[in-house]
C-alpha cells in the first residue's frame, strides 16, 4: 500500500497546479518520484482562464507557485508566447519570449510581444526562478484568443423585428421577437467561433441546444445615444457608449459532413434567437425618467473553419426569419407573461417550416462600440426547494428559508389556457409589481421559468386557475452575477456570523449584469455611493477583478467628459446622491490597486479622477465649501443615518472633496507624475484648512455638534491638526459612551468608525457597536424572518440592500487582521494584524489573493495564550503585528521566534508556509 498512498500524496500536492519537474526514478521494481519543491498553475490572462476572446492588446499573464516546503519564492520569470503547441513544446515564443526577468511579480505581467490582430490565438507558458536562482522547470500550456478588435472585422448586421418603434413615448413593449438562419454545411468543421450581442437580453440556440450557461447577457452598459425625457435628477449627457458581445466555440454544436462516409452531403444547420427587452426597452420603471434606448436587435457572426482549411462566415442580415410567439410580454422590473398555446415547436432546429416568418429588417446600429464582455456573467447559481405552505381557495403558498434573487422554475399539468400568476414577496412583505404569468398550453406536464427578469423575493404566491399544485410543482432557480467566493469568517460570536451570512446573501442578491446594485427589486440601479462604501466588504467576500474593472468602465462612460461631473449611478439611471458617490470614480480605482496590484486601472481613468477633483473645485462657495453639484441637484450627505441626525451636507461633501485629492495625489506618486503630486497636496492642504475653519471647535475638539458623523469623516480621511487628533478622538470615544456605544451614522460614515476605531485599537468599542441587539444596530438578524440586511436602521424601505455590509471589512481587516500594505500594493507582501478582543474566543478568516490563500486563524487558550495559525502563499511575505500588550512568541514545539518593534508595535516577518505560533 505504501507506494499508492506516496502517489496519492503526490497527486494531492499537485492539484491543480503543473505537472512540472516531476520525475520518477526506477530501482528494480521499485519506482521513486521526486517531487519538485514548489510547481507552478493557475495561468490566467487578465484573471481569465483560457480566454476565447479578449480586446486588451497587452493583457496581463498571472500565475501561482505552490510550494512543499516553507519559504518558496519567485526571483526570476520567463515567459513564451507562440501561435502553436508545437512551437511552444520546442521552447520557440515565435510572438514573445520575454528572456529572463528578475523579478517577484507574477499578476498582470503585461504582454510585450508581437502587436495582437483579431482572432489571434496564443499559447503560452512561464518559467520561474526561485530563491535559489534555480529553475523549477516550465508550467504547463495555457492559452488565450484575442476577439474582433476593429469594427471592420464585423461583417454581420445589426437586424431587428422592426425599423421603427410606433410608440417611441410610451410604456408599451411588444412580444419578444424570434430569429432563425438555416444554413448548410458541405464539409468537415474544424473550428466554429460564435460572436453575438442581443440588446437588451439574448438567448442563443443552435440545432435545438441552449448555448452557454449564461443568462440575462449580455452585462449592462451604456449602450446607446437615447433620448432622455422627464428626468427627475438633471443630467447633461456627455456620455461614452459601449456594447458587449459574447463568444463561444460552438464547433461541438453543428453538424457537418463526415468525409470518412461516403456519399454524405451537406448538412443544414440552424441558429436560433430570442431577444428580450433587458436595460436596452426597460419601460417598467420611470420614476426616475424616461430613458429606454429603443426595440431590441441583434448582430450575430459565425466563423466557420473547414478540416481543408477554407472558411465561411454566417452573419446576420435581412435573409434571416423573424416572428413573435408564447412570449408576450418581458420587463425587468414587472416580470413575464407567457402562452405557451403559441408555442413555435422546433423553431430552432432544421427543417422547421418557417414559411409564416417574415423577413428581419437591417436596423440603426447602437451608437456604443462593440468590445467582448471580460466581466462575468450572469448565472443559475443554485436550485433550491421552496417549503409548500398550502393552498386558500387558488391562492398557493411557498417560502424560502432566505431571500434569493432569480425565479421559480414551473412544472404543471392541466387544461389548455389555465393560467398561473406567480407573485415574488420580499422579506418586507412588498411585491414591488414583481410577477410572471404562465398560460398553459395543455397536455403533457410542462416546464417553464422567465428568461429575461429575475425577482427578488422570499416568498411565493401562484394564483392557479385550472391547475393543482403541491410541494413538487416548482424550484427556485438562485440567479446572479458569477462572482466566486474568495474569503471565508468564521468567529466565536454567533451574531457576527449572522451578520455576515446576510451580507453574502445580500450582496449575491444585488450582483447583475457585472454592477451591484442598491436594492434587487424596487431600483436595481449601480449606485456608485454605495459601490465605494461596501467594496472592501465585497473584494474580501468575493473575487470582482473583471466585475471591477467592468463597473468602473460604465461609471467613466456615464460621467460628463465636458464638466467632469460623475453621476449617481453607473450605467446611468437616474438617482440622486453627492460628491461621496462621484468620488467612487477616484476611491475605487485606488483600492482596486491596493487589493489587486494593478496600476491599469489607475492609468486607464486617472485624466477622468483627476477632471473630478477638478469638477469639485468648481462646485466650492465662498468659504472653499462644496454646497452641491449640478445647477438644480441634491445631496444626500451621511444616507440613512437613525433618526433625526443629518450631518451638514457640505461638511461630508467637502470632506470627500479632501478626500479624493488627498488620493490623486497618492495615485500620482504611484504613476510616477510629480507635477500633479505637488500640485494636489497644495490643494488639499487648503481645502484641510477650509473645513477646519468651517466645521472645527477647537474649545470642544469636536467637529459641527460633535456627532459620530462628523467627527468621523476628520478623523479617517486626515483632516484633523495633527495636534489635536488624539484630542478629537476621545471626544468621539465619549460620544460613543454617551450613547450606549450605538451606531448613529449613515452608510458613509459606518465603516469609517469602525476603521478609526479598530486604528487605535480599539475594536473593543468597535465590537460593542456591531455587538448591539436594539436598535440602532443589526439586532433585527436576531429574528428569522430576516435573512439580508436592511436599507435603514429602522427597516423602513427595503430589506436587502448591501450598503451597510460595509462593516464586513471590519470582520476581515480588524478581527481577522488581514489587510493590504498599501506600500507593496496587490498582497506581494501583506499585514496580519488581529484584534485578539477578549469578547471572543477564536477567530478564522483567510483571503484569497492572486498569489494564493492567506489564512489568519486565532484561538485563546484557557490560560490566556494565544494559538496562532497564519498560512502564507509561496511567492509573497507577511509582517505578523502581534496584539496589544503581547511581546513573545513561540512555536508549537516551545522554540522562542524573534519578535522585533515596528513602529512601536511587536512583529514578526513570517516567509511563506504554514506557521503555527503561541504568543504570550
Amino acid at each position: 500500500m505504501r507506494p499508492i498512498l506516496s502517489f496519492l500524496a503526490l497527486l494531492i500536492f499537485v492539484g491543480n497546479t503543473a505537472l512540472c519537474a516531476i520525475s520518477a526514478i526506477h530501482s528494480g521494481d521499485k519506482i521513486t518520484f521526486q517531487v519538485p519543491e514548489a510547481a507552478i498553475g493557475n495561468l490566467k490572462c487578465d484573471q481569465l482562464a483560457e480566454p476565447l476572446a479578449i480586446d486588451n492588446p497587452e493583457p496581463g499573464l498571472s500565475w501561482q507557485m505552490t510550494a512543499e516546503l516553507p519559504g518558496k519564492r519567485q526571483t526570476a520569470y520567463q515567459i513564451l508566447a507562440a501561435s502553436s503547441l508545437e512551437l511552444l513544446r520546442q521552447n520557440k515564443g515565435d510572438y514573445w519570449n520575454s528572456g529572463k526577468v528578475h523579478s517577484a511579480r507574477s499578476v498582470q505581467i503585461r504582454y510585450q510581444g508581437k502587436p495582437l490582430a483579431s482572432r489571434t490565438k496564443l499559447y503560452w507558458k512561464v518559467m520561474v526562478w526561485d530563491e535559489k536562482d534555480k529553475p523549477l522547470g516550465w508550467s504547463s500550456t495555457a492559452s488565450w484568443s484575442m476577439g474582433l478588435l476593429n469594427a471592420s472585422d464585423w461583417k454581420a448586421k445589426w437586424i431587428g423585428a422592426t425599423q421603427e418603434d410606433p410608440y417611441p413615448d410610451s410604456a408599451i413593449t411588444f412580444p419578444a421577437p424570434y430569429f432563425r438562419k438555416e444554413f448548410s454545411t458541405s464539409k468537415k468543421i474544424r473550428k466554429a467561433i460564435a460572436y453575438i450581442s442581443g440588446l437588451g437580453f439574448y438567448e442563443l440556440r443552435i440545432n435545438g441546444k441552449k448555448i452557454g450557461d449564461q443568462v440575462l447577457a449580455p452585462a449592462v452598459t451604456n449602450y446607446d445615444k437615447r433620448p432622455l425625457k422627464k428626468l427627475l435628477y438633471p443630467y447633461d449627457d456627455q456620455s461614452a457608449q459601449r456594447v458587449f458581445y459574447n463568444c463561444f466555440d460552438v464547433t461541438v454544436d453543428l453538424s457537418g459532413v463526415n468525409p470518412a462516409k461516403a456519399g454524405t452531403s451537406a448538412r443544414n444547420n440552424v441558429i436560433g434567437i430570442l431577444l428580450g427587452n433587458g436595460w436596452y426597452n426597460q419601460r417598467d420603471r420611470t420614476v426616475e425618467g424616461k430613458m429606454w434606448y429603443g426595440l431590441p436587435r441583434l448582430i450575430f457572426q459565425l466563423e466557420l473553419t473547414y478540416t481543408d482549411g477554407s472558411k465561411q462566415t454566417i452573419v446576420s442580415d435581412p435573409t434571416w426569419k423573424t416572428t413573435t410567439g408564447p412570449l408576450l410580454k418581458d420587463g425587468i422590473f414587472s416580470g413575464e407573461r407567457y402562452d405557451a398555446r403559441f408555442d413555435l415547436g422546433a423553431w430552432d432546429k432544421p427543417g422547421y417550416v418557417d414559411k409564416q416568418w417574415h423577413r428581419a429588417v437591417q436596423v440603426r446600429p447602437p451608437s456604443g462600440r462593440l468590445q467582448a464582455q471580460t466581466a462575468p456573467f450572469d448565472k443559475v447559481i443554485r436550485i433550491l426547494q421552496p417549503v409548500f405552505k398550502g393552498q386558500k381557495d387558488s391562492v398557493y403558498r411557498y417560502h424560502l428559508n432566505e431571500t434569493v434573487s432569480g425565479w421559480a422554475v414551473i412544472r404543471v399539468k392541466g387544461p389548455a389556457g389555465s393560467s398561473l400568476k406567480i407573485r415574488y414577496i420580499s422579506e418586507e412583505g412588498e411585491d414591488y409589481g414583481q410577477q410572471d404569468v404562465y398560460i398553459l398550453k395543455g397536455g403533457a406536464t410542462e416546464r417553464w421559468s422567465p428568461r429575461f427578469t429575475w425577482h427578488a423575493f422570499r416568498k411565493i404566491e401562484i394564483i392557479a386557475k385550472g391547475v393543482s399544485l403541491d410541494q413538487g410543482s416548482l424550484v427556485i432557480e438562485d440567479v446572479h452575477t458569477a462572482a466566486e467566493g474568495n474569503g471565508t469568517f468564521e468567529c466565536s460570536n454567533p451574531f457576527f456570523n449572522k451578520i455576515y451570512s446576510a451580507y453574502l446573501r445580500t450582496q449575491r442578491a444585488n450582483f447583475h449584469g457585472s454592477l451591484s446594485s442598491d436594492c434587487p427589486h424596487r431600483e436595481r440601479l449601480g449606485y456608485t455611493g454605495d459601490g465605494q462604501v461596501i467594496m472592501e466588504s465585497s473584494m474580501y467576500a468575493f473575487d470582482l477583478f473583471g466585475f471591477y474593472r467592468k463597473w468602473l468602465d460604465d461609471i467613466d462612460d456615464a460621467r460628463n467628459r465636458k464638466t467632469g461631473f460623475v453621476t449617481h449611478t453607473a450605467p446611468f439611471g437616474g438617482g440622486g446622491g453627492g460628491p461621496a458617490w462621484g468620488s467612487a470614480y477616484v476611491i475605487m480605482p485606488w483600492l482596486y490597486f491596493n487589493y489587486y496590484g494593478d496600476t491599469t486601472l489607475l492609468q486607464k481613468h486617472y485624466m477622468g479622477m483627476k477632471q473630478w477633483v477638478n469638477y469639485l473645485e468648481t462646485r466650492t462657495n465662498e468659504k472653499g465649501l462644496v454646497y452641491k453639484e449640478e445647477p438644480d441637484g441634491w445631496c444626500l450627505g451621511d444616507w440613512c443615518t437613525p433618526a433625526d441626525i443629518k450631518i451638514p451636507e457640505p461638511l461630508v461633501n467637502t470632506a470627500y472633496f479632501y478626500h479624493v485629492t488627498d488620493l490623486m495625489g497618492k495615485i500620482a506618486a504611484v504613476l510616477g507624475k510629480a507635477d500633479d503630486q505637488a500640485r494636489l497636496a497644495a490643494l488639499a492642504a487648503k481645502i484641510r484648512d477650509n473645513f477646519n475653519k468651517a466645521y472645527y471647535d477647537p474649545a470642544k475638539h469636536t467637529y459641527w455638534e460633535g456627532r459620530q458623523g462628523s467627527d468621523v469623516f476628520a478623523l479617517a480621511f486626515g483632516l484633523v491638526p495633527e495636534a489635536d487628533y488624539g484630542l478629537v478622538f476621545n471626544s468621539l470615544v465619549k460620544h460613543l459612551e454617551n450613547t450606549g456605544y450605538h451606531f448613529d451614522t449613515g452608510i458613509l460614515a459606518t465603516p469609517l468608525l469602525l476603521k478609526v476605531l479598530s486604528d487605535n485599537d480599539r475594536d473593543d468599542i468597535a465590537f460593542r457597536l456591531m455587538d448591539q441587539r436594539d436598535f440602532p444596530g443589526f439586532g433585527y438578524l436576531l429574528d428569522d424572518k430576516n435573512s439580508t440586511l436592511w436599507e435603514s436602521w429602522n427597516g423602513d424601505g427595503s430589506h436587502s440592500h448591501p450598503m451597510f455590509g460595509s462593516v464586513i471589512k471590519w470582520f476581515f481587516s480588524g478581527l481577522g487582521g488581514i489587510q493590504p500594505d498599501v506600500r507593496h500594493a496587490g498582497m506581494q507582501h501583506f499585514t496580519i494584524a488581529p484584534k485578539t478582543i477578549s469578547s471572543l474566543d477564536y477567530c478564522r478568516s483567510s483571503y484569497h489573493s492572486l498569489y494564493g490563500t492567506i489564512r489568519s486563524e486565532w484561538k485563546r487558550a484557557a490560560d490566556g495564550t494565544l494559538h496562532i495559525l497564519a498560512s502564507i502563499p509561496a511567492n509573497t511575505t507577511a509582517t505578523y503585528v502581534l496584539p496589544a500588550g503581547l511581546k513573545t512568541a513561540t512555536d508549537e514545539a516551545g522554540r522562542a521566534i524573534p519578535v522585533s518593534n515596528t513602529d512601536g508595535k511587536s512583529t514578526i516577518r513570517l516567509m511563506p508556509g504554514i506557521r503555527q505560533l503561541v504568543l504570550r
